[in-house]
């Protein structure tokens, strides 16, 4: 089983980005694919959207994801891989969590994955506002992370090559492929982020 985690602040285009993932996997290559949805809260709004697409999804709650769920998290992914046997599980952290802590975890404590790879969204409409708001939450999502989804490229906001300066700045081993709000996502961004070691 392949994990791709999922990370980036809320309204960044992650379940987009997934069920995107999701299509092409099972569509042009035939895998089968689980989800594990995160969520800070009582309810999620995305566990919907997921289970009407017909994709599984394991609904996780409670408080912060790197410490309280991680338990948990290892549990969801044992059973799916006991019982689901997908080729890939996809985790969707919530849009408060950093990713890179836990990647750790899971690495430290799953025996059930084959490959591993960390994609983060960032937001190009909202990138200077939320490095000016939150900057320690932005770069605690985008540092250690295997792959970053530069989204929203269509839209207003900083300059591409700023932000690109920005995260080069926060991790220079970053790799950063730019994609569009509007349309679909192109062949080479999807095979980018399913060449997973």
């Amino acid at each position: 089983m392949r994990i791709l985690l999922f990370g980036g602040f809320l309204g960044s285009g992650k379940t987009t980005t997934i069920l995107q993932v999701a299509k092409y996997l099972t569509e042009s290559r035939q895998q089968t694919v689980a989800i594990i949805e995160n969520e800070i809260g009582a309810a999620g709004v995305d566990d919907k959207l997921f289970s009407d697409r017909g994709l599984q999804v394991k609904r996780l709650f409670g408080g912060c994801v790197c410490c309280q769920i991680t338990s948990d998290l290892i549990s969801a992914m044992d059973e799916i891989h006991a019982t689901v046997k997908p080729d890939w599980l996809m985790i969707e952290m919530t849009g408060l969590a950093y990713p890179s802590k836990t990647a750790k975890m899971i690495k430290k404590y799953s025996k059930v994955y084959s490959a591993f790879k960390t994609v983060t969204i960032v937001d190009r409409g909202r990138w200077a506002e939320l490095v000016a708001m939150l900057k320690p939450l932005v770069i605690g999502q985008v540092e250690g992370s295997d792959l970053i989804v530069l989204n929203k490229a269509d839209l207003a906001g900083e300059e591409l090559a700023k932000i690109t300066g920005d995260l080069q700045e926060i991790d220079p081993k970053l790799k950063v492929v730019i994609t569009s709000a509007t349309k679909e996502l192109p062949i080479t961004v999807l095979e980018e982020v399913v060449c997973c070691e």
